[in-house]
């Protein structure tokens, strides 16, 4: 059977374009948040803080006069901290697109969202309140001997009580888990579509969009739960990690690598069939992945809004009364780690919940350690020249 060579060159190409643009975005993306002097310090000294262990919030009143004195507006300010504290990945800027036309996309996905709340409602009452979840953390913690403890990340606290609902530097929380959710609707439709064979895109459509609602209802619920900064310990090995990077770690690998199967597999069949039509393929294919781009964003910072903080708060209450972690702090003092602990879990999260939380002084701000660029790592003791 002839393959059409010049169809698969095309549809291919199709499919690389959100790769070639990637980069072209992500310069236009600093453009965006800012790369003049003002900016560039404000950066570094809250990339300081970051170094340290300490969260954002311990320095909001000095931040703010800083801020002023460099003249950044508030939501400018907020931005360049949401970029620090929230990076984004290529994989982000192959949906930045999507990012870009959310407000008109979203208005066009609202019939698919409303419909696919109940969903996330029938898997919130599974995972939180029937205590599957921590069932199942527990679960992990013994059969793979490890220990649950909490590192608070840098941007807990009340700082973010100061921003807008529609404010740009909310939406890169929510656009940072929206690869995640872009890449399972591309692959719930990929797997129907090889699975059923259906003589109906639109079909295959209908019917991957219900296992998508699904599979993003169950990963929306475990990201929100997961917001409660648990970290695994595995003194084995000697490592940290956090619980939903180890949730990524699980499904990044299933996902990516299925994601390139299928695609490969049905460009080539799509190529090799008479009646196939390549670019009418790779064209569907981006049109879907920025389409659940659209739909997984609009789902998170509808349900973070909604929902977020009761399931947090719930999850939390849990893992305290489960699992009773410590609460540690991470520091880097000139190069040297400390790994110290602090109180329990819930004590943290009370001082974090307080209207007033603990300011440090500009002198603080000014001494938070640095490492100096060039500084050598030291020599191994235990290795024998």
């Amino acid at each position: 059977m002839a393959t059409d060579l010049q169809g698969l060159l095309w549809g291919a190409g199709i499919l690389a374009m959100p790769l070639l643009l990637a980069l072209p975005m992500r310069l236009a993306w600093q453009f965006w948040v800012g790369i003049g002097h003002e900016v560039s310090e404000y950066r570094t000294i809250v990339r300081q803080i970051v170094d340290s262990g300490h969260q954002v919030t311990a320095f909001s009143q000095n931040l703010d006069d800083i801020a002023r004195n460099l003249r950044i507006p508030p939501a400018k300010q907020r931005l360049i901290e949401a970029e620090l504290l929230h990076p984004l990945t290529l994989s982000h800027f192959l949906l930045l697109p999507a990012l870009l036309i959310l407000p008109l996309s979203a208005i066009m996905a609202l019939p698919l969202i409303l419909i696919g709340f109940p969903f996330m409602l029938l898997m919130e009452f599974v995972l939180i309140r029937q205590n599957l979840l921590i069932r199942i953390l527990r679960a992990t913690e013994r059969v793979m001997h490890w220990q649950v403890i909490h590192i608070p990340k840098p941007h807990r606290g009340a700082r973010d009580g100061k921003r807008s609902l529609t404010e740009f530097s909310q939406h890169i929380e929510h656009f940072n888990y929206v690869p995640q959710a872009a890449f399972l609707g591309l692959f719930a439709w990929l797997i129907v579509h090889w699975v059923l064979n259906l003589d109906s895109w639109a079909v295959e459509v209908v019917v991957s969009a219900v296992l998508y609602m699904v599979l993003l209802s169950i990963l929306s619920v475990l990201n929100t739960a997961f917001e409660a900064d648990l970290v695994f310990v595995d003194p084995s090995k000697g490592r940290l990690v956090p619980v939903n990077q180890w949730l990524e770690g699980v499904l990044n690998p299933i996902v990516g690598l299925g994601l390139l199967f299928l695609l490969g597999r049905n460009l080539l069949e799509e190529a090799r069939d008479v009646a196939g039509n390549p670019v009418l393929f790779s064209t569907v294919v981006l049109t879907l992945l920025y389409g659940a781009a659209v739909v997984g964003i609009s789902y998170r910072w509808g349900y973070a809004s909604w929902r977020g903080e009761r399931v947090r708060q719930a999850f939390e209450s849990q893992v305290i009364e489960h699992l009773n972690p410590l609460s540690y702090d991470l520091t880097r003092t000139k190069g040297r780690i400390d790994f110290n602990v602090r109180m329990g879990m819930d004590e943290r999260l009370t001082a974090f919940e307080s209207d007033r939380p603990q300011q440090l002084s500009f002198e603080d701000l000014q001494n938070l350690p640095t490492v100096p660029s060039g500084t050598a790592a030291p020599s191994n003791p235990l290795r024998k020249d």
